[in-house]
């Protein structure tokens, strides 16, 4: 009957008290995993190696602990995947939130103590990762949970995985009004979903407030005083630019390496093992790279340094690299955890390697590094989430000052401008009219809406190491009259072509003859970029690649396929 009576309020009075329920249990979601991972650090880390903040004689002090690093890890990282695994939840953080979203499926109640538990071992244990993605994970699949034993329909099911996603980062993070925005504004790279923000607001104000109970309500970063310094804006600018390629590099590398990582090591208990060694290693040189980092965001922010057995410049230079490299192993290893701390704590080392260098170079007319800390932060996280709008509010709310905001919105303008490529969640779409839930309300052509990763790649291509026979055999078969040469990293070579192989000798190395790549497609392209592609280089198939590695091809026949299958859902667009 309550569900009932919830179903048939208006939507505000409805959402107003679903929001109050999500809120409360968001709040105590994220509560878990940060006293999961508190415990875990202080009960087998703390007494003897810091997560936290440490001067340089401290840090001499911890390091015979810090050798015993890549065997911990060693043991974490399978043990946050076997966490997960158990309690059936191969993937944890934001993307299989937002993946649910777009694709109407549901989060099952044991995703929540799942994500909690494998991503607090991997954090709590040294791994380079944050508490936000499963604190995001646990609130949707408690929100999604609630929904469903209030009887609230389908549509409202689907919003409250969206409010929940939102509601956990900003209670993690302690800005609650920039998760609420997060909630509509994470779903998509140029877009927002408006029916989630008012419950957002709800839930998001919750959340905070019972995460802030127990853990204070302090800005993150701290309280920030220093004056606003117009001449600054034009440095902001360029650290924008700097950001912008930050953050261009920590997707590519995350993706990337998840992917080649994946295909080399199949056995996952061994490239868990073996990239927590590697990432134990790291973090002997680099222990700014444990843990989510969150504490040293805020040691950074008042002025602190980072200790490292290497010189201080060299350290500088090197840590937002170390960090993107620690995170990319852990979390491609199948270590659990959130991306976009990590990505917080990338951005504030870029920009204090920025600050150092102008305090180094005018230490009069840059005697503060902070402010260039905060913006290089928030601007490699806004470009690299694709989340404009809520990193800026979150420079307000991390500070707890408007005076950065200006510089803030300057550098993120010019970090937006210089990002290219993917971002950090996989499962963003372009705009809700890319988006399969709202696929009926736009009158959207078929060809612009279907993804390539949705034909599929076919797994058709040349080895590097074929003769011409093998070569022209794989052409014959294939229909076509030409396939790209692969080698065994998984690289695009070119391609041979029939014309050239059939007068050619057959035990001479395919190879000889290869012509030059003529272009590519990505598996987010939609297929009529796939078929311009074709209609450019005169062919009847197009090279699929993902992070610089072969994926497949995509022939016409299986896009005219594709087009009759959509077609037949009464999915195609209206003429005229």
């Amino acid at each position: 009957m309550a569900g009932l009576r919830l179903s048939s309020m208006p939507y505000y009075e409805r959402w107003f008290v679903a929001g109050i329920i999500i809120g409360v249990l968001v709040g105590l979601g994220a509560l878990s995993i940060y006293y999961l991972v508190v415990a875990l650090s202080k009960l087998l880390l703390m007494a003897h190696v810091s997560l936290f903040p440490v001067t340089a004689s401290q840090y001499r002090s911890e390091l015979r602990w810090l050798l015993l690093m890549p065997a911990v890890l060693a043991a974490a990282f399978p043990l946050s995947y076997l966490a997960a695994l158990a309690l059936r939840t191969p993937e944890v953080g934001s993307d299989r939130v937002v993946r649910a979203y777009h694709r109407n499926l549901r989060l099952e109640a044991n995703e929540a103590p799942a994500a909690a538990l494998s991503s607090a071992i991997a954090i709590g244990l040294g791994g380079s990762a944050g508490m936000e993605g499963p604190a995001s994970h646990v609130g949707a699949a408690l929100a999604q949970l609630m929904s469903r034993v209030l009887g609230m329909s389908a549509e409202d099911r689907r919003r409250a995985l969206a409010v929940g996603l939102g509601a956990g980062i900003g209670a993690i993070f302690k800005t609650p009004f920039a998760g609420a925005l997060l909630s509509a504004e994470l779903l998509y790279r140029r877009d927002v979903e408006p029916d989630v923000i008012y419950p957002a607001f709800i839930a998001s104000s919750v959340a905070y407030a019972v995460y802030g109970s127990f853990t204070g309500f302090s800005p993150l970063l701290g309280l920030y005083v220093g004056p606003f310094r117009p001449l600054y804006l034009a440095l902001f600018a360029l650290e924008g630019l700097v950001a912008g390629g930050v953050a261009m590099l920590y997707p590519r590398a995350l993706h990337g390496l998840s992917s080649w990582l994946r295909a080399r090591l199949r056995n996952p208990l061994v490239r868990t093992a073996l990239m927590g060694a590697a990432v134990g290693a790291l973090v002997i040189v680099f222990p700014e790279d444990m843990g989510e980092g969150l504490s040293w965001l805020r040691a950074l922010a008042s002025g602190g340094q980072v200790p490292s057995l290497l010189p201080f410049a060299l350290a500088l230079a090197l840590l937002p690299f170390s960090k993107i490299l620690t995170t990319s192993l852990t979390l491609g290893s199948g270590a659990k955890g959130g991306v976009f701390a990590p990505g917080l704590d990338i951005g504030a080392f870029t920009g204090l390697a920025f600050g150092e260098a102008l305090h180094l170079a005018m230490p009069k007319l840059f005697p503060d590094v902070v402010p260039f800390v905060v913006v290089g932060m928030l601007s490699t996280f806004g470009a690299a989430s694709q989340a404009p709008i809520s990193s800026m509010l979150m420079t307000v709310e991390m500070t707890g000052s408007l005076t950065l905001l200006p510089g803030e919105m300057i550098a993120l303008a010019v970090a937006m401008m210089a990002f290219r490529g993917p971002a950090l969640l996989k499962e963003q779409v372009e705009s809700r009219a890319l988006s399969p839930v709202h696929a009926g309300e736009y009158p959207i052509p078929v060809l612009r809406r279907v993804r390539v990763s949705e034909v599929p790649p076919r797994q058709v291509y040349v080895r590097q190491e074929a003769k011409v026979a093998e070569a022209l055999s794989a052409i014959t078969s294939s229909g076509l009259l030409s396939l790209p040469v692969v080698d065994r990293l998984g690289r695009v070579l070119g391609i041979v072509n029939s014309l050239d192989l059939r007068t050619a000798d057959p035990e001479a190395p395919a190879i000889r003859y290869l012509r030059p790549e003529p272009g590519h497609v990505r598996p987010d392209s939609s297929l009529e970029e796939a078929v311009n592609m074709m209609s450019r280089t005169n062919s009847r198939y197009v090279i699929v690649e993902e992070d610089g590695r072969f994926v497949g091809i995509v022939t016409l026949d299986d896009v005219v396929k594709a087009y009759e299958r959509e077609a037949a859902k009464g999915l195609a667009a209206p003429p005229g």
